[in-house]
């Protein structure tokens, strides 16, 4: 079994999204500067979304980036508000997510008589799984498909231009109240010095 983790796995993914030019850092960096505002001050408040529809958008996104290994998810790092903050100034994409949440609540009423935010666990993870791969492709899972890969994508962009999702990729020198140097590597250094 791998050791690689999801959050590894989709760091990795940024990375190279990041390297190919693909994210555009400034706009993602004013969208999130833009929140943490509107956070700063109280919990945010959706502008494009019903609540409803946030709430699903949040459980959504921290199913494709979790809190894991002590480390915040994407709730915590403001990915939410930051699709919602986006979805407010494009109402092209306002309205795939609108049609997208809707047909994962109606898939789920549906299948169990409930709505997503109302499945259990295993409902909701059920769902995703199907949704999340291309194999799967069908006429009645192509909408939930398409609307699973523009989430994801927006979902690891927006984690990963956040000031949390940066720190995970990157987290800086760190201050050492001592540095110890290895025996091995003092004795390879003085064995080969001239001054020995």
């Amino acid at each position: 079994m791998s050791d690689i983790t999801r959050r590894d796995a989709l760091k990795g993914l940024a990375v190279a999204f990041a390297t190919a030019g693909v994210i555009d850092h400034l706009a993602a960096a004013d969208a999130h500067a833009m929140v943490s505002q509107i956070t700063a001050v109280g919990p945010y408040t959706p502008k494009a979304l019903t609540p409803h529809q946030y709430q699903t958008l949040l459980t959504l996104t921290d199913f494709i980036v979790p809190v894991e290994n002590n480390k915040p998810g994407a709730a915590q790092a403001g990915v939410p508000g930051w699709i919602d903050s986006l979805l407010a100034v494009n109402a092209d994409l306002k309205k795939r997510y609108v049609d997208g949440l809707g047909w994962i609540d109606q898939t789920m009423t549906s299948r169990h008589g409930t709505d997503f935010l109302g499945g259990a666990r295993g409902q909701q993870t059920g769902l995703l799984d199907q949704i999340a791969f291309q194999k799967n492709r069908s006429a009645a899972l192509d909408p939930g498909i398409d609307f699973f890969i523009l989430l994801r994508r927006m979902t690891v962009d927006g984690f990963y231009t956040s000031p949390i999702g940066q720190r995970d990729i990157y987290p800086g020198n760190m201050a050492r109240s001592e540095f110890v140097v290895p025996k091995e590597a003092m004795d390879y250094v003085i064995n080969r010095s001239p001054l020995r």
